[in-house]
């Protein structure tokens, strides 16, 4: 990818820990492999603050147009076509990784997904 600082960021991932320390240095991991995997430069970020409620850090992960498109191309197989079904597969694929590595955090989309509308525009060609 080449270096373009401007290329916006969206919020895409909302994650609930109740492990904050344990679960951040686990997210920052998993998404600099998820970089590696799509030969993405800094594809992603991490919320600046992060809120704490009942016991729950909620944050957000935001990513650039070209890391979603990737991660959308390398998740969700040829022939899904509805919005459900692809994020159920984007979530599911997610959790799991957050699962293999011990943590108990949740993940979800953020939002109810407008600011995606262009990759899900891609998905149901």
């Amino acid at each position: 990818m080449a270096k373009n600082s401007s290329q916006a960021m969206f919020p895409f991932f909302t994650i609930v820990s109740n492990n904050f320390e344990k679960d951040l240095e686990i997210i920052k991991r998993m998404f600099s492999a998820f970089e590696k995997m799509t030969h993405t430069e800094h594809g992603f970020r991490l919320s600046e603050r992060a809120e704490m409620a009942a016991g729950w850090w909620f944050y957000d992960i935001f990513v650039n147009q070209e890391f979603a498109t990737k991660i959308f191309q390398m998740i969700i197989p040829d022939g899904v076509r509805d919005k459900k079904s692809a994020t159920t597969r984007i979530i599911d694929s997610f959790q799991e990784q957050l699962r293999k590595y011990g943590s108990e955090a949740k993940i979800k989309m953020h939002g109810d997904l407008p600011f995606a509308a262009p990759w899900w525009a891609w998905l149901m060609r």
